[in-house]
């Protein structure tokens, strides 16, 4: 198989399953962690994840099929989703960036409805793909309703969109929220600007003192 990504709790490579083209994410033993502890909690945060992903897909969200999910391998096998990240997208599309940006809004909200917090929501975990922008990695998934945690997953993106796409920063932000707000409605989307700009507010007077 070949290495995709090594991250600090889990590794991902791609190779096939069934014929079919797949990414396989294991979460390795932490040597920090008493074994037998180590183990149940790779375990729990790999049948977790798998459980966002499903319920993520139910609620429409474009996400990564699931073809094989093991506790004991601390294994997800899903589907390959071909296509560029979001981050690439944006650095080699100029401004056209509309219908894409309005369609990551339109995910997000979705996952929002859903009860979903993404908990990772950056240009690296958003691939632009055949049908649409389809979300990836929920490793720091969570299920919630709360406004603020919302608010944190826009902060996120916004954060990592003036940071990383500044030239077209303001104009994904303002097409994002148009999708965002036609999924879970004007009121909704108001809230949840108010709490972000609250957050970005709590933030730099951090900063300051």
């Amino acid at each position: 198989m070949k290495l995709l990504y090594r991250g600090a709790e889990a590794d991902l490579f791609e190779g096939e399953w069934a014929g079919a083209e797949a990414v396989f994410k294991f979460r390795k033993p932490l040597p920090y962690r008493l074994p037998v502890l180590d183990e149940e909690i790779r375990g729990q945060r790999t049948v977790h994840e798998a459980e966002i992903i499903r319920h993520a897909r139910t609620a429409g969200v474009r996400v990564p099929y699931l073809y094989y999910v093991s506790p004991r391998e601390s294994l997800i096998v899903m589907q390959f989703v071909g296509g560029p990240r979001l981050k690439a997208f944006l650095q080699t599309s100029g401004k056209e960036t509309g219908e894409v940006s309005k369609d990551f809004g339109s995910a997000v909200g979705t996952l929002h409805s859903a009860g979903i917090m993404h908990g990772d929501l950056t240009t690296s975990n958003v691939i632009v793909g055949k049908g649409g922008v389809h979300l990836i990695d929920f490793g720091l998934a969570t299920h919630t309703v709360k406004v603020e945690d919302q608010a944190v997953d826009l902060r996120l993106i916004k954060e990592t969109l003036v940071g990383a796409h500044s030239e077209v920063a303001a104009s994904v932000m303002s097409s994002f929220f148009t999708g965002y707000a036609e999924v879970v409605g004007e009121k909704k989307a108001k809230e949840v600007g108010k709490k972000l700009l609250e957050i970005e507010r709590r933030g730099r007077y951090a900063r300051v003192e």
